[in-house]
């Protein structure tokens, strides 16, 4: 995770161990690193929570917490130091694991052409209603993984790209694993997730209040 902080890219180095390494030789660069550390934990106000998902004995990303994408992929494996995802899409998949990610901004840019405004909305703490892409139809192969439950979903929402105020990108709140209750539609199919652990009031303040903009 702290890789794809600092770069951009794959492949600067051959080892994690040899990016520390290198680090560590810059005497400043390590006092700057501790004190800002010490200033991001004084500022930390998300209530996080151990990890509720089938993978927390090795996902180190904590419940409720705010992470970039580059992170999350990081963090899950979706991401190596030799190999940085390419995916812009808004679910991403590791087969090995049968993890699936979900990405989903709540307040949306639509794309120049696009007709597809996607519901995606808490309906409380504990129920997410989310649109799988639009390619997805009733009886898909993809319509049934979800209705067979073949991954275990991971869910991260944040209100929407760019800050509204700042205009910086904004992180995801990650709201921990979460299992299907309904699915109907096609072409996209609307499905509404359980959270296993419900969110916080702060994330449902600004996770309820679906619009599209643009």
């Amino acid at each position: 995770m702290l890789y794809y902080d600092l770069y951009d890219k794959a492949g600067n180095y051959a080892s994690i161990e040899d990016m520390f390494r290198d680090l560590a030789s810059d005497e400043l660069f390590v006092q700057e690193f501790r004190e800002v550390i010490d200033y991001l934990k004084d500022g930390c106000a998300a209530p996080e929570k151990e990890d509720n998902s089938v993978y927390k004995e090795w996902n180190p990303l904590r419940l409720h917490g705010v992470y970039s994408k580059a992170q999350i992929q990081a963090a899950l494996g979706l991401s190596t130091i030799e190999r940085k995802s390419s995916s812009r899409e808004g679910v991403e998949r590791l087969k090995d694991i049968k993890l699936e990610a979900m990405y989903v901004d709540i307040i949306k840019k639509r794309e120049e052409g696009s007709m597809t405004a996607y519901k995606d909305y808490a309906q409380n703490r504990e129920f997410f209603h989310w649109e799988t892409q639009n390619r997805v139809r009733e009886g898909s192969r993809e319509a049934e993984a979800y209705r067979n439950g073949e991954n275990n979903m991971l869910l991260f929402v944040r209100q929407q790209v760019e800050h509204p105020d700042y205009g910086c990108r904004m992180g995801f709140t990650y709201l921990g694993q979460v299992t299907m209750k309904s699915m109907e539609g096609s072409k996209p199919m609307q499905i509404v997730w359980h959270l296993t652990t419900p969110m916080s009031e702060a994330t449902y303040a600004f996770a309820s209040q679906y619009k599209a903009i643009g």
